[in-house]
């Protein structure tokens, strides 16, 4: 993603933003994946030495698709730390809840082709000491994010009360997002060249 920058419509309307940094991911995938894997790398150092991670007896994380900046390192991090791990699953009803999962092979593929926890296994109710990681294509300087338009996290962040972060490449964050009235910011961008903590 180094040398990427943005430079679409100058109102930053989100739909516009999600396709070019939707389609900066995949060429990045496809043409330098080394690159890819070596930023992500560093994104996760990040994240695995932060203070709200390592205060956190909780991890809610969506799974990464291979496009998405790897969270499979995370995950598999926070269990080794002795960590409880959560991933999402979009239900039927519109809303998120978060799954308790204690490896990959509790996953399977579910809506959109994300993995998601298998059947089978009860939601968590108590989501105390925990942090929320959100997914981003990009983000801006307040912490407003654009994700994939489904609003499921922004529903969810609703009521969360813990710390929320965001995982983004450093040249995906822009100055601004025009964010609707139900955004959400998260408090935390972490990127591959620093950690952005947003007042709020």
């Amino acid at each position: 993603m180094s040398g990427v920058r943005f430079t679409g419509a100058p109102d930053h309307e989100k739909s516009t933003l999600r396709r070019f940094f939707l389609q900066k991911r995949k060429i990045l995938l496809e043409k330098n994946p080394e690159k890819k894997r070596s930023l992500d790398l560093e994104i996760q150092s990040r994240l695995l030495m932060s203070e709200e991670y390592r205060s956190a007896s909780l991890v809610l994380c969506y799974v990464s698709r291979d496009f998405e900046i790897d969270t499979l390192g995370v995950i598999l991090a926070a269990l080794s730390n002795g960590k409880r791990v959560a991933a999402p699953k979009c239900e039927d009803d519109g809303s998120m809840r978060f799954y308790p999962i204690s490896s990959l092979s509790d996953l399977k593929t579910g809506s959109f082709g994300i993995k998601e926890p298998k059947e089978g296994i009860r939601p968590l109710e108590d989501l105390s000491g925990s942090i929320c990681i959100c997914p981003a294509l990009c983000c801006d300087m307040r912490g407003y994010r654009v994700g994939f338009g489904k609003g499921y996290y922004d529903r969810f962040l609703k009521t969360y009360e813990g710390s929320t972060l965001s995982l983004c490449y450093s040249d995906a964050l822009i100055p601004a997002i025009n964010a609707d009235a139900y955004d959400i910011p998260v408090h935390i961008v972490v990127t591959d060249e620093f950690i952005r903590r947003n007042q709020q």
